[in-house]
């Protein structure tokens, strides 16, 4: 078996984990790229985006070398892709992975390192759903202000299962991990916010010469508000939530 790759990273999460802001304060690591998602099946659009002047080409909008099909398409596009200088990397959702098995593949044969982003309240999830859907955009540029008043109201007859389909996700995805052996480490949306040396356990393992630099990302937060403060229904949430196992999600 062929030793793990430092120089090629995958971020696997799922949406609306912080991610973004993940990828964007790991790319301020010297000699590091962190692209966004590449399998989307629609265009880039970058214009206004904090990674604008480097935003790589999606798999749908690539002209592959070799044949068009998959999973040799997937192959080729992922050769050119890690072919770059540096340590290069991109995000990967759960979704996505399911679409594309062969990416799977991919990482096993090249032993590409895997970072498992997760984001342990998944009602801050579900939250950041509804800001994204109110306000049309689902980050700020650094310097950017987030509006006055955020407050959306989230939908309670569904609210519990969808708690506990993103625990599910997240569950399958590190028993997927974990049964492969892929060479992988798992972070914590929260606890990188809260303590920004923690990248530097990701900067090891992913063999970064960081000298105890502390990266900064180029995105800042929409919701900086409690619970309370934005989520409109906020009582009608509580009583959902107050007797299942998700009760403690609420601050």
């Amino acid at each position: 078996m062929s030793i793990a790759r430092a120089d090629k990273f995958v971020v696997l999460t799922t949406n609306r984990s912080g991610s973004e802001w993940m990828m964007s304060t790991l790319n301020s690591f010297p000699n590091v790229f962190a692209h966004s998602e590449l399998f989307l099946p629609r265009p880039q659009v970058s214009e206004g985006k904090w990674n604008s002047d480097f935003a790589y080409p999606r798999f749908v909008e690539s002209k592959v070398e070799g044949p068009a099909i998959r999973p040799f398409s997937v192959f080729s596009y992922l050769n050119t892709f890690y072919s770059m200088p540096g340590k290069v990397g991109f995000k990967l959702m759960y979704k996505q992975l399911g679409l594309y098995p062969e990416i799977l593949g991919y990482l096993l044969k090249h032993r590409v390192r895997v970072i498992h982003l997760m984001r342990q309240n998944h009602l801050d999830v579900m939250l950041s759903y509804a800001v994204k859907a109110k306000l049309g955009r689902s980050h700020l540029l650094a310097g950017q202000s987030a509006p006055d008043e955020l407050r959306v109201q989230l939908d309670t007859r569904t609210l519990l299962r969808k708690l506990a389909w993103l625990q599910q996700q997240q569950n399958i995805a590190r028993r997927l991990l974990k049964f492969f052996g892929l060479p992988h480490v798992e972070v914590i949306y929260e606890d990188l916010v809260r303590n920004h040396t923690l990248f530097l356990r990701i900067a090891d393992f992913l063999s970064i010469d960081a000298e105890q630099q502390i990266p900064k990302s180029a995105l800042t937060k929409i919701r900086k508000e409690g619970h309370r403060d934005v989520i409109r229904n906020y009582d009608e949430v509580k009583e959902v939530l107050v007797n299942s196992k998700f009760s403690g999600l609420l601050e």
